[in-house]
């Protein structure tokens, strides 16, 4: 998964006791694992649908609004190519990771500073530029130009909730 990931690490002494209980009397674990990467994806689509746990996501910018025409851009988008859609897990003998592998879900989940995506060679086709002292012919040149959008606010969609925590020595 190349985009954002959640790794399930418990600090709670207690769960992670209880965990580590029922892990040891297991041969396999994996098919625990597997209900818990699918119960944690549903989980991640419940944000979704309400627009981010237990903390509402930041608005879109005006901008984005002009763009998308829609405030539910990412419900919209569902399961058609859009983030939502590549919600997944990955099962392994000593846990599960829930995450996407959309490049952009980084910037979903953690934001992003103005210039922080850098800067892209732009080609700007030849003309004729007009001086004081006449016109001028400038020929084909690539300029570098610093990638347009940034001050993305964090909208963290791969969070474990609170009913999460209680539920998943359960779903072990």
């Amino acid at each position: 998964m190349s985009g954002a990931l959640i790794e399930l690490r418990v600090d709670d002494a207690a769960a992670l006791e209880r965990l580590d209980a029922i892990a040891g009397r297991m041969r396999n674990a994996r098919p625990g694992w597997t209900r818990i990467g699918s119960h944690m994806a549903a989980s991640v689509q419940r944000n979704f649908e309400a627009g981010g746990r237990p903390e509402k996501w930041a608005a879109n910018s005006a901008l984005t609004l002009l763009r998308k025409k829609s405030r539910r851009v990412l419900l919209e988008q569902g399961f058609a190519g859009g983030l939502l859609g590549s919600i997944n897990y990955q099962v392994r003998d000593d846990g599960v990771a829930v995450g996407t592998n959309k490049v952009y879900g980084a910037v979903h989940q953690f934001g992003a500073a103005q210039g922080e995506f850098g800067v892209y060679s732009v080609l700007v086709r030849a003309h004729e530029r007009r001086t004081k002292t006449g016109p001028q012919t400038v020929r084909d040149h690539y300029r570098l130009t610093q990638v347009p959008w940034g001050n993305i606010p964090a909208r963290p969609y791969l969070v474990v909730q609170e009913s999460d925590r209680a539920e998943l020595p359960r779903i072990m």
